[in-house]
C-alpha cells in the first residue's frame, strides 16, 4: 500500500493556475538575460555594459549556489520565505539602476543582482520537487518555459540587439512577476512536505537516484554547451531558443494530445540534439548547415530543462532533504567543469563541438538506459514499498488490462509481478529483499525467472516491458 508519508505529501501539492506559472516562468528570463549582459562565463559573446570583474561574478555566481544548498538542506521550510526576500532585493537594485549613480555604484548593484540570481536558480527546482502537482510542473517547464524561452529569444537576437535599459525595464516586470508568484504560494512549515527518516521505514529506488543524479551532470553540461557552441552562428543563439520554444510548446501538445508522458518523448530531442552538433562541427566545410544546426541544438534542451520534474519523481519515491542540494550540486560542478572547458578549447571551436558531441552523446546513453525507471515511476498508480515493522504489504498496481495487454506478462506469478513492480521502480535487489521481507538470493531467484518469461536479459529490458503497457 502507499506510504502514509507519500500519501500526506501529495496531499499537500499545488495545482498552479497558467498564468502563476508563467510569472514563475520569468525567473527563466531573468537568469538567461543576466547570463548574457553579464559577460562571457557562460556565453562567448557577452555583452557587459559596465567594466565588470569575472573573477568577481564567478565567486558570487559559486557562493550563490552553495549558500542556497546549505539553506535547503538546514531550513527547507523557509524556503519560500527565502525566494520572497532575494526577490524583493533584487527589484531594490534593479530601482537602483534607474538612477544616476557612478560607474561603481552601478556595478555593485549588477553584482548584488548576479548573486541573487544565482541564489534562487536552486529555489525553482525545489518549489517544482517539492510542491507542484505533476501536471502543473509539466505546464510549467513547457507552456511556461515556452513563453519565457521566446523573451530569451528575443534579448539574445543579433538583428535588433535589445539595449541593456530595455532588459532593465523588463527585468523590472519580471521580478514584480516573481514576487506576486512567491506571495501567491503558502510558505508555512504545515505546507512542506514531511522529509523521510529512518522511523518511516521508507526504500530509497538507488538505481533511480544514482541514475538522475549522473544524468544532471551531463544535462547540465549539455545546457551550457548549446548557447556557448551557438553563440558564433549569425543569430544563433535566437534560434536555438526561438527552437526550444517551438519544442517545448510540441512536447506539451504530444502530452495532452497524444497521451504521451513527456519522459517518454524527450529521448527523441536529445537524438536530434546529437544530429545538431554534428552538423554544427560539419558547417565549419558547409556553412549552411550551421543554422539548421542551432535549430536541432535547440530542441536538445528540452530534456535538460525538466531537472523540476525528475526532481518531483525523486520526491514521490522518497522525500529526502537532499534531493535537490544534489541536483543543484551537479549544476555548480557543471558550471565550473564547462567553464574550465571553453577556457582551454577556445581557439579551437571545432575539438570543442567534438567535446561537446561527446557530451551529448553521452546524456543520451545515459537517458536510454534510466527512461523506463522514470516513466514508470511517474505512472504507477500505488506506491510498491513499506516496512515490515509497520506492517504493509506490497499491492501490485498491474491490473488485468495492463497483463492482458503483453501475453508474457501474464505467465508471472503474483509474487514475479510484486518483484517486477520493484524492478520497475528502480530498486536494486537488496532493497527488494527488504521490502517483501524476504531474502536477497530469493529475489535473485524471482528477477532469473521473470527473464526467461519475459524473454529479456536485464533489468533495463524488464522495466521497459512493464513501463511499455502500464
Amino acid at each position: 500500500m502507499k506510504h502514509a508519508v507519500l500519501l500526506q505529501n501529495q496531499n499537500k501539492r499545488l495545482t498552479m493556475p497558467f498564468w502563476m506559472l508563467v510569472c514563475f516562468a520569468m525567473f527563466n528570463v531573468w537568469q538567461m538575460g543576466f547570463i548574457y549582459f553579464m559577460g562571457p562565463s557562460l556565453v562567448l559573446d557577452g555583452c557587459t555594459p559596465l567594466p565588470i570583474d569575472m573573477d568577481n561574478v564567478t565567486t558570487l555566481i559559486a557562493a550563490g549556489y552553495v549558500l542556497a544548498i546549505i539553506l535547503i538542506i538546514v531550513l527547507p521550510h523557509v524556503v519560500v520565505w527565502a525566494a520572497r526576500i532575494t526577490a524583493a532585493v533584487a527589484l531594490v537594485t534593479v530601482v537602483g539602476l534607474f538612477l544616476p549613480l557612478p560607474a561603481s555604484a552601478l556595478a555593485m548593484l549588477l553584482y548584488l543582482q548576479t548573486f541573487c540570481c544565482c541564489f534562487m536558480i536552486s529555489f525553482e527546482t525545489f518549489i517544482i520537487a517539492h510542491l507542484f502537482t505533476e501536471r502543473s510542473a509539466i505546464v510549467h517547464l513547457t507552456l511556461g518555459y515556452s513563453v519565457s524561452l521566446v523573451i530569451i529569444a528575443v534579448v539574445q537576437n543579433d538583428l535588433y540587439p535589445v539595449s541593456f535599459p530595455v532588459f532593465r525595464d523588463l527585468t523590472l516586470v519580471m521580478l514584480v512577476m516573481l514576487l506576486v508568484f512567491f506571495f501567491r504560494l503558502p510558505a508555512s512549515r504545515d505546507s512542506c512536505p514531511e522529509l523521510a527518516g529512518k522511523k518511516h521505514g521508507l526504500r530509497v529506488p538507488k538505481t533511480l537516484f544514482a541514475g538522475i543524479f549522473l544524468y544532471s551532470f551531463v544535462a547540465d553540461m549539455m545546457m551550457l554547451a548549446g548557447p556557448a557552441s551557438v553563440a558564433e552562428v549569425p543569430n544563433g543563439v535566437f534560434l536555438t531558443y526561438l527552437a526550444d520554444a517551438v519544442g517545448a510548446v510540441i512536447l506539451y501538445l504530444i502530452y495532452r494530445k497524444g497521451n504521451i508522458h513527456p519522459l517518454s518523448a524527450v529521448s527523441v530531442f536529445m537524438a536530434l540534439s546529437v544530429v545538431g552538433f554534428l552538423m554544427l562541427f560539419a558547417s565549419e566545410y558547409v556553412p549552411w548547415f550551421a543554422h539548421p544546426a542551432c535549430v536541432l541544438i535547440g530542441f536538445g534542451f528540452l530534456p535538460c530543462q525538466m531537472m523540476g520534474l525528475y526532481g518531483l519523481m525523486m520526491m514521490k519515491s522518497y522525500p529526502s532533504r537532499y534531493i535537490v542540494p544534489g541536483i543543484m550540486g551537479m549544476a555548480l560542478v557543471t558550471v565550473l567543469v564547462h567553464s574550465a572547458l571553453v577556457e582551454a578549447l577556445r581557439t579551437m571551436p571545432n575539438m570543442l563541438y567534438l567535446a561537446y558531441l561527446a557530451i551529448t552523446v553521452v546524456s543520451v546513453l545515459i537517458y536510454w538506459h534510466l527512461s523506463p525507471y522514470l516513466v514508470y515511476a511517474f505512472q504507477k498508480k500505488v506506491a510498491a514499498e513499506s516496512s515490515a515493522e509497520e506492517g504493509c504489504v506490497v499491492e501490485i498496481s498491474v491490473s488485468e488490462a495492463v497483463i492482458a495487454a503483453d501475453p508474457r506478462l501474464s505467465q508471472l506469478t503474483a509474487r514475479e509481478l510484486e518483484v517486477l513492480e520493484l524492478v520497475g521502480g528502480g530498486y536494486s535487489n537488496r532493497d527488494i529483499a527488504d521490502i517483501l521481507v524476504i531474502s536477497q538470493h530469493t529475489v535473485n531467484d524471482y528477477t532469473k525467472k521473470i527473464y526467461r518469461k519475459l524473454e529479456v536479459h536485464s533489468r533495463h529490458a524488464a522495466a521497459q516491458v512493464i513501463n511499455r503497457y502500464h
